[in-house]
């Protein structure tokens, strides 16, 4: 226990951590690894870009390409400082999801082979990791299949940490049960946000990207220049899922048997297999529906999972009339200045969106109300009618 205390882990802050990050860090401190010894990778910028781009040459998207930065920053930045025993990038392979009638919850394959073409570009001419006396760790990891999962994981950290079954087992189960609080308790401040919107007859952003996608040197902090002008923006992956919410918004397609469950994808997406495609969707379906959300979808420059939805999540949106706005192709260029000119003019049409969200409710309040006025007034008439026969019959009865 006393070497698990001293044990140093870093950690890639890339790619799916963004979404499993509680449950490893949960799983390693369960098991004597000390909070402060799991060292992260700095968050994405230009400067970590460029510092470790040279060693290697992963072309296909922006997200992936970056692996090989973290890493170096990893080696250089943090091992430099203080030691790193172990360097951990696992393979993401099936992934959670709370969705219904799916095909799959795979991860992009892209995704799943980014830390072996990573490994690759340290060790192809000299061995990094062996130099610095780090272990590289890259596992293959389902995370849907919890007891496969639990071999996967006892696999790659036995040789480490010295694990028994049982230990393993145990800080497995905290680890999900860390994730799964970590999300409920997104899930419960995203309702919050909600109901405040409405409340406040406000203008809220669904991001509708990937996990990565949260790193703001991905989404080069266009999510923060939002958030400036006073937009929350809400999370694909963590809408609320509370039953009196999911009843508003797909109770009726339920009962009209248009889908099985407010969950339930099948009637805009066949073709479901890869998780955060899934989650896309349905989070547009979400959005469409909410008559204070927004859509806002990012996507990075050679994604080949989100070309064929781009088409499907527009209609999703458009089809209820909800505004819907789009950054594509984002890769390591950050055009600031057309970057800063697209959000002012997203503002300026949700301050005139947001006037008629107002008018609109105005209106059905209104009418409402007037409807509820006449209602007490035909009540009133017909209490009065009756009470009239009441006396005419008790009057035929007195004479008779």
């Amino acid at each position: 226990m006393e070497n698990r205390k001293k044990l140093r882990v870093g950690i890639p802050r890339v790619l799916n951590i963004y979404t499993y990050a509680p449950l490893f860090n949960a799983y390693l401190e369960s098991l004597g690894v000390q909070p402060e010894n799991i060292i992260y990778s700095d968050y994405t910028s230009s400067d970590l870009y460029r510092a470790g781009a040279s060693r290697g040459a992963i072309d296909p998207c922006f997200p992936a390409k970056i692996g090989i930065s973290h890493v170096y920053n990893l080696i250089q930045e943090k091992h430099r400082k203080k030691p790193l025993n172990v360097i951990f990038f696992p393979m993401y392979d099936v992934l959670t999801s709370p969705l219904v009638k799916i095909v799959g919850a795979n991860a992009c394959p892209t995704v799943t082979a980014t830390p072996e073409t990573v490994k690759a570009a340290f060790t192809k001419e000299n061995d990094v990791f062996s130099e610095h006396n780090v272990k590289y760790l890259d596992p293959v990891l389902n995370f849907a299949d919890r007891k496969l999962f639990a071999h996967q994981m006892l696999q790659a950290w036995q040789p480490i940490l010295g694990l028994s079954q049982e230990e393993n087992d145990r800080a497995v189960e905290v680890g999900y049960k860390a994730l799964e609080n970590y999300e409920s308790s997104i899930r419960r401040r995203a309702r919050e946000v909600l109901d405040q919107l409405e409340r406040e007859d406000r203008i809220g952003i669904v991001m509708l990207g990937r996990p990565y996608h949260h790193d703001p040197g991905l989404n080069h902090e266009i999510m923060d220049e939002f958030q400036k002008l006073g937009y929350p923006i809400f999370s694909q992956n963590t809408l609320p899922l509370d039953e009196d919410m999911l009843e508003r918004l797909f109770g009726d397609e339920v009962r009209a048997g248009l889908i099985s469950h407010p969950l339930d994808i099948t009637d805009a997406w066949k073709n479901s297999y890869s998780c955060s495609t899934n989650h896309k969707v349905w989070a547009a379906k979400f959005t469409a529906r909410h008559p204070n959300l927004v859509a806002l979808e990012v996507s990075s420059f050679k994604c080949g999972h989100d070309a064929p939805i781009y088409g499907v999540v527009e209609g999703i949106i458009e089809q209820s009339g909800t505004p819907y706005f789009c950054f594509k192709d984002l890769d390591e260029n950050k055009p600031s200045g057309s970057i800063k000119i697209r959000v002012e003019t997203i503002d300026y049409f949700l301050r005139r969106y947001r006037e008629e969200v107002i008018k609109k409710r105005k209106a059905v309040q209104d009418i409402e109300a007037q409807l509820a006025n006449y209602e007490n007034q035909l009540r009133a008439q017909m209490e009065h009618e009756v009470k009239g026969s009441s006396s005419r019959l008790i009057m035929i009865r007195a004479l008779t």
